[in-house]
């Protein structure tokens, strides 16, 4: 199922993309567009492909075959990567804070891709990024909270706090994968009622990788639904059937590619290992 008579202009588009992850195809999609605006909400179970699309719109992850265009260009080419990291936000499952330092610390990494390298290592922000970053605590409801290290943070806290690092980028895309993932189901509903509020102030277009599409389905204008690495499903949450949740969380068995379905999530956790380097990076890099 697809949607046709979606408004605004692509800022996301894939054709006849195939991502091979050892002897795994992990990703297999012929067409995809999403809009500017949109919340999308990208379901499906471990292994279905969902961190893989995550990061080919990042740029993390380049196609094995075919076309990845965000923002209209290619988000993995060297001679853009760097306002590319910049355009994109992602706030990953494990938030990749830094637990000794202080909330306000974490947040205004946000705003590297903007600020001197040299002011940045010494952590003399400019006064206007000080007060974005204050301003920004106080909507994700932190106020206060600015001097507490991370690592004394609880688990919500821990979720705004990378919430806001990823909203003082400024960014005009932000993915999340998987963000609720360690929340108790309470605190999870109000953290992506938190995120979305925020995200549509800005007008920010979303996607949101997630498991649950009851969920899901308060706050998406928008489901893509993957198993073994196909789309399956494209459409409004509205016209999310029992049937396409069965092809979603199940597949077709004739779909399964060749090897271990689990090795997507292993092998892209290896290369997101790969990814991480010491020192002062972009968010998300």
């Amino acid at each position: 199922m697809s949607v046709s008579d979606r408004s605004g202009q692509p800022v996301i588009e894939l054709e006849d993309v195939h991502v091979v992850l050892g002897s795994n195809l992990a990703l297999d999609i012929e067409a995809l567009e999403i809009c500017a605006g949109e919340r999308v909400f990208v379901l499906g179970h471990s292994g279905s492909g969902k961190t893989t699309l995550s990061r080919l719109i990042k740029g993390r992850t380049r196609p094995s075959t075919g076309r990845v265009t965000v923002l209209g260009h290619d988000p993995a080419a060297p001679e853009s990567r760097r306002r590319h990291r910049r355009r994109v936000a992602m706030i990953d499952q494990e938030y990749h804070l830094v637990p000794r330092l202080s909330v306000a610390e974490n947040v205004l990494h946000g705003c590297l891709g903007r600020v001197s390298p040299w002011t940045s290592l010494l952590g003399w922000y400019p006064a206007a990024e000080h007060a974005k970053a204050g301003a920004i605590l106080e909507e994700v409801e932190l106020a206060g909270m600015e001097n507490r290290r991370v690592e004394t943070l609880s688990g919500g806290q821990r979720q705004r706090t990378a919430i806001a690092r990823a909203l003082m980028q400024d960014a005009d895309v932000i993915l999340a994968d998987e963000p609720v993932s360690a929340l108790d189901p309470e605190l999870a509903e109000d953290a992506l009622e938190l995120m979305v509020e925020c995200v549509a102030r800005r007008n920010v277009t979303l996607l949101v990788n997630l498991h649950q599409p009851d969920l899901a389905a308060r706050f998406a204008s928008r489901f893509i639904g993957l198993a073994n690495g196909k789309l399956v499903y494209d459409g409004p949450p509205s016209g999310f059937t029992e049937r396409d949740a069965e092809l979603v969380y199940r597949g077709k068995p004739s779909e399964k590619p060749t090897g271990d379905s689990r090795q997507d999530d292993r092998l892209a956790q290896d290369l997101e290992a790969a990814d991480r380097r010491p020192g002062l990076h972009l968010v998300g890099d």
